[in-house]
This record gives C-alpha cells, structure tokens and sequence, in this order.
C-alpha cells in the first residue's frame, strides 16, 4: 500500500508539471508595486481590456526593471488595473 505522503507528492507533479517554480510566498511589496502599476497603465490604455494589454504590461513590467515573475504578480497587476470599472 502507498503512503498518503507519496500520493500528494503525485499529485502535485502532476499539477505543476514536474518541480514547482513559483515561490512558496510572493514579496508583499512586490504585489503592491504591482497593484500600483496596474493602476497606472489603466489610465494609459484607458477603456481597453486588460487581456488585449496583457503582453505590453508584461513586457513593461521587466522594462521597469522588477525581477518578480509575471506570472506571480499577473493577478494584482490585473487588480490595479480593472479596479474602478463598472463591471
């Protein structure tokens, strides 16, 4: 019989697609310059959708020299962004 241990292992290889890459915490500052920075590029790419400008916020998000992955801060940074909207 397996141990319960070796199948929560399993399971997250399988979720993750092998080792996790994403860090057991993001830096809390690192959210709020991300929230900051959503906010901000809401009044540049004023009445666009944040999936039409995802690559060029992206992309400006490492132009701004942040060493944080996208991937990790994507959520706040759509935060930021979307906040105010009436949805």
């Amino acid at each position: 019989m397996r141990d319960r241990s070796d199948d929560a292992t399993d399971l997250s290889t399988n979720l993750f697609g092998g080792a996790a890459t994403q860090p057991q915490s993001v830096d809390p500052a690192a959210l709020r310059r991300a929230m900051r920075y959503g906010e901000r590029a809401r009044e540049q790419f004023w009445g666009m959708s944040f999936r039409a400008v995802e690559a060029e916020l992206s992309s400006g998000w490492y132009q701004r020299g942040e060493t944080t992955e996208w991937d990790w801060v994507r959520a706040a940074v759509r935060v930021g962004f979307e906040q105010g909207e009436d949805v």
